[in-house]
């Protein structure tokens, strides 16, 4: 009987574990904040939503480089412009 016993505590454990670390990995697939910079100039984005595996950011720029703006630095680095998240 405590070997039945000290096995389910070990599985329940092993359970609450798994889905604790799979839940961590699955909130990070989308970066809290995103600083970076490219040819056009930096950027500076804080997440702001994250659904259906996209993730919604809200972005501002700095040292944008004349002839340029911060649309053009964003799309450079691969973002795409949305007035709200979808859900």
């Amino acid at each position: 009987m405590k070997n039945l016993k000290l096995r389910l505590i070990f599985l329940s454990l092993a359970t609450v574990l798994t889905l604790g670390i799979s839940a961590a990995a699955a909130h990070a697939s989308c970066p809290y904040r995103w600083v970076g910079g490219n040819a056009y100039g930096s950027f500076d984005c804080t997440l702001i939503n994250e659904c259906a595996g996209w993730c919604y950011y809200r972005c501002s720029c700095g040292k944008v480089f004349p002839g340029y703006t911060c649309n053009d630095v964003l799309t450079e680095a691969g973002f795409e412009t949305v007035e709200s998240p979808q859900c």
